[in-house]
């Protein structure tokens, strides 16, 4: 009787796995960046598509070759009837996806970090590890979560978070620059410092929802995100709790701040103790609109989105993507959300 139980536990779960197998590797498409990770993840291909057949199977996949081609191959994945677009590369590559899934709200999404910073894993408590990243796409649960859409030279969906100032201008400088610094965290620092030094304030005018305009004579620096960290640092503490509880954005604003307060800003984000620093100012929203008097730079996760436009807008989207996560997920809530505070303090 105890070997009977035994044996058809074991089919019992042979089963369950086998319907799992075939609920994901049939509908699911495999988009892969092999330039993420300074290129690391063309070399690993190989490796990589050998562990994710183990959990999958055989699955229908492509190589990007040029720069936003995801949204491209996603379109005709959808349309040729796949129900799961899974991406393999760093956050520029699932935002490039979902910017086109937003449009096809019962198409699910499913992240395999394999960047060079991962901040979608971190946000979403998506583990860096292959293996434990399929586990969580194998059981294919799924919630739908929120986007912010961008208006500039183009317009386009941001899912982790946006930046503009010294900050946009070192995320994208390391898209070009500093190839010899493989670590992605050493990488981001070493630029961040080089354009903190470079980098000129810029007045701009700064609305926030229906809010009277906020005019800044100096702006440094500004990020909206749904996260955290960016790169590592912790520019909004507890954000990730906060957004999702309250259905806004968290925003930073940075403005005054000189080549060594912006360094002393640089370091002190690692630990979050920017947040004590005169010139910086942490508050909410749902839409944010910055008019500045000369072109400014904005990026979301990597994928610059104005680089000559005077105007930029940000606005929430409530349940704008279908994304694959765990179904127990990891939010600071040790930091008390006065932090936030709605009182423009300059």
């Amino acid at each position: 009787m105890y070997q009977f139980e035994v044996e058809f536990s074991f089919l019992e779960h042979f089963f369950i796995f086998y319907f799992l197998y075939l609920l994901v590797s049939s509908d699911s498409f495999l988009i892969i960046n092999p330039n993420s990770r300074s290129g690391k993840t063309g070399k690993r291909i190989k490796k990589y598509l050998k562990i994710i057949r183990e959990y999958l199977g055989e699955i229908d996949h492509q190589l990007t070759t040029k720069p936003r081609e995801e949204a491209i191959i996603t379109e005709k994945a959808v349309e040729e009837g796949y129900k799961t677009i899974l991406s393999l590369g760093g956050d520029g590559t699932a935002t490039n996806i979902g910017d086109v899934l937003v449009s096809y709200p019962d198409t699910k999404l499913g992240y395999i970090p394999a960047g060079s910073m991962n901040d979608w894993g971190r946000t979403h408590s998506i583990p860096t590890k292959i293996e434990e990243s399929l586990d969580v796409i194998t059981e294919g649960y799924s919630e739908n979560f929120p986007a912010m859409k961008c208006k500039g030279d183009r317009e386009s969906h941001s899912f982790d978070h946006i930046d503009g100032g010294f900050v946009a201008d070192a995320g994208i400088a390391s898209l070009t620059e500093a190839k010899w610094i493989k670590n992605g965290f050493l990488k981001y620092t070493y630029l961040a410092l080089k354009h903190v030094i470079k980098f000129k304030n810029a007045p701009v005018t700064v609305k926030i929802d229906d809010n009277d305009p906020l005019v800044i004579d100096d702006l440094s620096a500004s990020v909206f995100a749904f996260s955290d960290s960016i790169a590592g640092f912790r520019m909004l503490p507890g954000n990730a709790y906060f957004s999702r509880k309250n259905k806004d954005i968290g925003i930073v604003i940075a403005r005054g701040l000189k080549r060594l307060k912006r360094i002393s800003l640089v370091l002190k984000t690692s630990s979050g103790k920017h947040t004590e620093m005169d010139g910086v100012w942490l508050t909410r929203g749902k839409k944010i609109e910055v008019a500045s008097e000369r072109s400014l730079a904005w990026e979301a996760e990597g994928e610059v989105f104005n680089q000559k436009g005077l105007k930029i807008s940000v606005e929430y989207v409530q349940d704008a993507l279908n994304l694959i996560v765990p179904r127990e997920r990891d939010y600071n809530r040790n930091v008390e959300e006065t932090l936030y505070t709605n009182t423009f303090p300059f």
